[in-house]
């Protein structure tokens, strides 16, 4: 036999309801207002409760919004009932943690079929757990109105902290201000004496920045590595901590007095890192470091923490992701002709300015109108995109890779010289000429062409490099293709 609790102010729909509910062989407690309904749930543990809405001094969403905000409580099934139909009354009573929400009627099938549902969900709760759980809660000795006090106090908090996260959103055009507000914030909640925090780029060729904040210690950079390289494997596994010289380690926020310096990562005696993932990627990550032990346990405020961090991730993503598909190619997604246009006349200034060496490189695909014509577009996009994939994967991070336009894929190779990139190149168009590129039950043999220039005293023009590199290029075709030619 369950114990059901029914809280109903109306006498004659009191004894309606246990009447009703009765049928169903359970003990059904009864209670006459809201405040009665509370102490006889914390006197008894029911499997059950079941409330009326509208009731004087405390409502059921109020009523719901206390029990349910209690750790001991939570877990008991409640329905809300109510003849209010409106859309908004169901909305407000399944977030004050309602688990169903019914309508009152002449039909009682409705309350009874749900009645049964939640009690078979319901985890079973023993006489001798029912015995220590009512006596843990009179230890407690905290009247309702206490409790009240203690939820709204609670709520106002929550909600406090909700919107100030939800204001930083306006920081997310400028990582480096949003990190250091994103500090400060989280500071004024929990206690840190370093906080890392990351937000991955959508773009491969950013640089990429963990942002720390350090508080009542002193870090040489040694320790600065330590930390980054232990938030790196936490974060993304063992294969990013080969990458980790691309990761640099910015320190945006400091107290100033001199502190105890930490040459040690083991002196840190509580460490967690947690990563913040959107569409099976890693888009960001925070981690927390103090001397003391036992400073980072699960609490409500490290869950909101957590929660709107979540959130302004997300958004700074999705932000960051419009802005990359503005200067990205569809098909390949190599950088599109307009973004490369705008690259190489900024690597072009910058070889200017320093006499440094620079090179482009131009391919396009043998015979590209044949595959067209004789396997159809679809594989003709196929093939453009795997090789756009395979030349991608042979770079440097520091070379940028873009579609020309149709078959046509350009390089631009900082700091090299077009003497020192024929190796390169020609092991990508070997691997290009030895790939098999099936598909369904089709085969095809795919080669590339290649020209090659480089910048000198007689470039005047980023135009006239481009220029060069497809002269090289149409030597390579005009010699019967398959072959890498550089500019003379």
């Amino acid at each position: 036999m369950k114990k059901i609790l029914l809280i109903e102010d109306s006498p004659l729909q009191l004894k309606s309801f246990q009447l009703t509910l009765s049928k169903l062989g359970h003990e059904v407690l009864t209670a006459a207002s809201a405040e009665d309904g509370i102490d006889l749930a914390y006197q008894t543990f029911p499997d059950l409760i079941i409330s009326d809405i509208v009731m004087p001094e405390i409502n059921g969403y109020q009523l719901c919004r206390l029990l349910k905000n209690d750790d001991l409580l939570k877990k008991i099934p409640l329905i809300l009932l109510t003849r209010l139909n409106e859309k908004l009354d169901s909305f407000w009573g399944l977030k004050a943690g309602a688990d169903s929400y019914i309508v009152k009627s002449d039909n009682t099938d409705e309350l009874l079929n749900q009645v049964n549902i939640l009690l078979q969900k319901a985890a079973s709760i023993s006489d001798e757990e029912r015995i220590r759980l009512i006596k843990e809660k009179r230890l407690e000795n905290k009247s309702i109105q206490a409790r009240i006090v203690e939820l709204l106090d609670q709520s106002l908090i929550e909600s406090t902290i909700i919107n100030e996260f939800r204001n930083l959103s306006e920081f997310i055009y400028a990582t480096k201000i949003l990190s250091k507000e994103v500090f400060s914030l989280i500071f004024s909640l929990i206690d840190f004496n370093v906080a890392v925090l990351f937000f991955n780029e959508r773009d491969d060729k950013k640089k990429r920045t963990l942002n720390f904040s350090i508080q009542d210690v002193a870090l040489d950079d040694k320790m600065l590595t330590e930390i980054k390289r232990d938030f790196l494997l936490k974060a993304f596994g063992e294969h990013h901590c080969h990458e980790e010289a691309s990761y640099d380690c910015e320190v945006v926020e400091a107290s100033r007095e001199k502190k105890e310096l930490v040459e040690d990562l083991n002196t840190f005696k509580s460490r967690i890192i947690i990563p913040i993932n959107y569409a099976n990627k890693t888009i960001g990550g925070i981690a927390f470091y103090h001397k003391k032990s036992s400073r980072f346990e699960p609490s409500r405020v490290m869950d909101i923490i957590l929660q709107e961090l979540r959130v302004l991730m997300r958004t700074k993503w999705l932000y960051a992701e419009t802005k990359y598909l503005a200067i990205t190619d569809g098909l390949t997604g190599l950088y599109n002709r307009r973004y490369f246009q705008q690259t190489l006349d900024r690597e072009f200034s910058r070889s200017k300015r320093y006499k440094s060496p620079l090179s482009i490189a131009l391919f396009d695909i043998d015979h590209f109108k044949t595959i067209n014509d004789t396997y159809g577009h679809q594989v003709g996009d196929k093939v453009i995109a795997e090789i756009a994939k395979i030349i991608r994967s042979s770079l440097r991070k520091t070379d940028y890779i873009a579609r020309y336009g149709g078959e046509e894929i350009v390089l631009i190779l900082t700091e090299t010289k077009a003497e020192n990139t024929l190796i390169p190149i020609e092991r990508i168009r070997t691997k290009i000429q030895n790939n098999e590129f099936t598909y369904g039950d089709r085969s095809i043999k795919v080669t590339i062409s290649c020209g090659l220039a480089e910048i000198g005293s007689d470039v005047n023009s980023h135009e006239d490099l481009i220029l060069r590199a497809d002269k090289a290029l149409y030597e390579s075709k005009r010699n019967g293709r398959n072959q890498t030619s550089i500019y003379k």
